[in-house]
Order: C-alpha cells, then structure tokens, then sequence
C-alpha cells in the first residue's frame, strides 16, 4: 500500500508486517541527471521490492530531503543540517510507531544519509520503552562489487530505464569530459575537500557515458532482490518478548 494515496480508514484496517520509508536528497547530479536522483531511485526501488515480497508492506511518503550541504554550491540543491535531518526521521518513526508499525526498514538513496540514518534507526531500537525495530537500507551498500559514484554510471544507468525523459542525453559526453575518477581530495588519509566543487568541476564522479538502459534494469532487479529478502527477514522478527 502506497500511504500517500490510501484513505486513513483503508489504513486503519491494515496491519503491515513492514513499512518502508524511502529516503534521498535534493542535490546537483550534473548536467545531466535530475536534482530528484536520490529519492527517485529509492522509491523506486522500495516499490519494485514491494512487487517481489509475499507479506504485507506499506510505503510511507518520500523524504526528498538529506544531509547534502556538500552540494551547496551547485544551484538547486537543497540540505538538512545533520541535526535536523535526525530530529526529522525520528519523529516521522515515532509517528509509525504510534500507529501500531513497529518493524520499519529506510531505503536510503543518498550517501551523506548513512551515519546520521545507522544512529536513529539504533536509537529507536534501543530505546527501553519502545518495541520496534528500525534498520536502513542503502541500496547502493547491498552488493560489494558496486561502484557507485555520483551520477555516474550506476545512478545514470538506472534513471535512463526508471526516468528516460529526464535524463538529458545530449550532455552526457559534456559530463564524462569534466568528471573527476574519486571521491574527495585525501592527503595522507585525511579528507582535504568537504565541498564538491572542490574537487569536481561539473560534481560527477565516474563515467555517466558507460551507462546503458540495460544496466539499469540489472542494477534496478538486483536491489529490489535485496530489499525484498530483507523485508522477509525483518518480517521474522518477533517483538512480542520486548
């Protein structure tokens, strides 16, 4: 069930073994690709897992925004502080809560959404008065052998089979001509970079121009696999000895 679009009495009459909370950010994923990227991937992927998944999930509106401020001097994007942005999710998983949804899964799309993300779902599970269980997943993380990057390949591949009409084709060579191979500027271990411009000059890392419809529908089925096989396992969980 798609909370957005469901009535409160439909909802009243439901008792999910799972809700999802999709999650991304609001930020430059150069010439090319949407600001939208991040969120539109993961909830795409959390609807497609939905389809594979033999209990009952429902899917709870997309948080649009993330901890993103490594963007900031890119026009359009929009961040959370980290602060806010924990004080956000937690109270939108407090608010399942209250409604009777105690095993919760975050599908995140953003990777400066990780650690704040591990924290809260830690901190709603921990927490003694409280019996739920909250876990993330990043839909980037499921796989080893990913190489993800920052609209490139990966991200890219899978807009042009989820979102075609707004990935903007004719500028993908303009985008390979003007990436950077890695993320961040590391001296001797440390981090020398914290904005993105810094050491991107359009803020893509990897090659957007190796991307292929077809890779997209790998990528888009595999994850979905994932999340899929992790709804089953958090719907095992039992919560009534807590």
């Amino acid at each position: 069930m798609n909370l957005s679009q469901a009535t409160s009495y439909d909802v009243g009459k439901l008792k999910p073994d799972v809700v999802i909370l999709p999650v991304g950010s609001t930020e430059q994923h150069g010439p090319h690709a949407p600001l939208s990227t991040d969120f539109l991937i993961a909830e795409s992927i959390a609807s497609h897992a939905i389809e594979k998944f033999q209990g009952t999930a429902i899917i709870a509106p997309t948080v649009p925004y993330g901890i993103s401020e490594e963007h900031r001097n890119f026009p359009g994007t929009i961040w959370l502080s980290p602060d806010t942005f924990r004080n956000c999710i937690s109270d939108i998983l407090n608010s399942f809560i209250h409604n009777g949804w105690k095993k919760i899964i975050i599908v995140n799309g953003h990777g400066g959404n990780i650690d704040a993300l591990s924290e809260v779902s830690a901190n709603i599970t921990r927490a003694s008065n409280q019996t739920a269980f909250v876990t993330t997943f990043t839909w980037f993380k499921h796989s080893p052998n990913l190489l993800m990057g920052h609209a490139g390949e990966t991200e890219t591949s899978l807009l042009l089979h989820l979102f075609p009409l707004l990935v903007h084709s004719d500028r993908i060579p303009l985008s390979s001509s003007n990436k950077d191979s890695r993320w961040g500027d590391f001296q001797h271990g440390a981090q020398m970079a914290y904005d993105v411009d810094e050491f991107s000059e359009n803020g893509i890392v990897g090659d957007p121009n190796l991307a292929t419809s077809d890779n997209g529908i790998k990528l888009l089925n595999e994850a979905s696999i994932s999340l899929s096989n992790l709804l089953t396992s958090v719907s095992a969980i039992d919560l009534s000895s807590n």
